[in-house]
């Protein structure tokens, strides 16, 4: 298999470009070890909104790759974060390399509104974070050239999407940031992950990971990323990464957080390891679209992977006769350490039908508030 890795060469007057960095490293460190089957050929793109898409095409003509995965920088993200998709639309902040600055101005006027990624983000960001770094997937590319690029990799004949690194650098802070993100600014030195401070090598060490899991079929995508829904929340903790983790595995402190509003819940047989899992009976005091009896939402719950302090990854199936609650949710909880303590993001896939988004992310925030003021007593 050969994956396309590609970087963006620096822009608005920074002399660096955390991308091009990452893989360029990522390339060296790939050719002193390659893992069998897997061909790495990388290549840097043009910050220049005429020349981009053209440069990619060149690369893609030139290498023939099975896939490939492009790679931009974000001033304003502490984590590297794979794109769930590219929006049809170029709204510069800033002029490009080349002096252009579009404005509201469709990429592709015969295209769609938007371009799912060719790979599954959740399964990237996940990969990135068993190598002890952050991770996350993404919900928006901005409208700069990282957009760009994501919307034409992923109408690629072959498998294309695109991933974020924070803004690093080799000294000093990064003069560029609201490019992805409005109102952006990340200086190098609050990019951390266990308290150090992210270089170049750790985010090759973070592609070198996403790369494995598309040559390892382990980022194909799901069917959810293309109609778009995952349902999601997040807060800061006032706790320890480790005491919130602790927190997702203990019986006793799931029954007493996980209940969102005008509920109790019980947690039976509980095994705390991959492939484990519990039972969740939760029992409502208000009128509610109960899925297994009138007034209870059973549920098997099974611990797909588990990274301390870090990753929770669940499997739901609901005990409910009702199609329409059919099938296994995907649950993912991840914790990111910053100065308040943990970030706690949790993102729900494969979603029944049944279940309505507002209403589970309402319920899914109310369990997160109840987490901090457990975790807070």
């Amino acid at each position: 298999m050969k994956i396309l890795v590609t970087g963006f060469e620096p822009f608005g007057g920074d002399p660096e470009n955390a991308s091009d960095e990452a893989v360029r490293r990522l390339a060296d460190a790939w050719a002193a070890d390659p893992q069998p089957g897997v061909e790495l050929v990388t290549g840097s793109l043009p910050v220049a909104f005429a020349t981009a898409g053209g440069a990619l095409a060149a690369l893609v003509e030139l290498h023939r790759p099975d896939a490939v995965l492009a790679v931009g920088e974000a001033g304003g993200r502490s984590a590297i974060t794979p794109e769930r998709w590219g929006v049809n639309e170029d709204d510069a902040r800033i002029p490009d390399n080349a002096g252009a600055q579009p404005r509201a101005t469709p990429i592709d006027p015969a295209g769609p509104a938007r371009r799912p990624s060719g790979f599954d983000a959740d399964a990237l960001a996940t990969a990135i974070l068993a190598v002890g770094l952050p991770a996350d997937a993404s919900d928006d590319a901005g409208r700069f050239l990282c957009n760009h690029v994501a919307y034409l990799v992923a109408g690629l004949d072959v498998p294309g999407g695109f991933v974020h690194v924070p803004a690093v650098r080799s000294r000093g802070a990064a003069t560029v940031g609201a490019e992805t993100d409005a109102d952006a600014s990340a200086p190098a030195s609050a990019v951390t992950h266990d308290g150090e401070a992210l270089t170049f090598d750790d985010l090759a060490l973070g592609l070198a990971a996403a790369v494995r899991a598309i040559a390892g079929g382990r980022a194909n995508r799901a069917s959810t990323r293309e109609s778009g829904r995952v349902d999601r929340a997040s807060t800061v903790i006032a706790a320890a990464p480790g005491a919130v983790y602790e927190a997702l595995l203990d019986p006793v402190a799931l029954a007493a957080w996980l209940p969102p509003d005008d509920a109790s819940g019980t947690i039976e047989a509980m095994d705390a390891r991959e492939g484990g899992g519990f039972t969740l009976t939760l029992r409502f005091t208000a009128a509610v679209d109960a899925k297994t009896t009138d007034d209870t939402d059973v549920s098997r719950v099974t611990f797909v992977e588990l990274v301390p302090g870090r990753l929770v990854v669940q499997r739901v199936a609901f005990a409910s006769d009702e199609e329409r609650f059919g099938g296994a949710m995907r649950m993912t909880w991840r914790l990111e350490p910053v100065q308040a303590g943990t970030r706690v993001t949790v993102a729900a896939a494969d979603v029944p039908a049944g279940i309505s988004q507002a209403d589970h992310e309402l319920g899914l925030g109310q369990s997160l508030a109840n987490l901090a003021r457990h975790l807070g007593a």
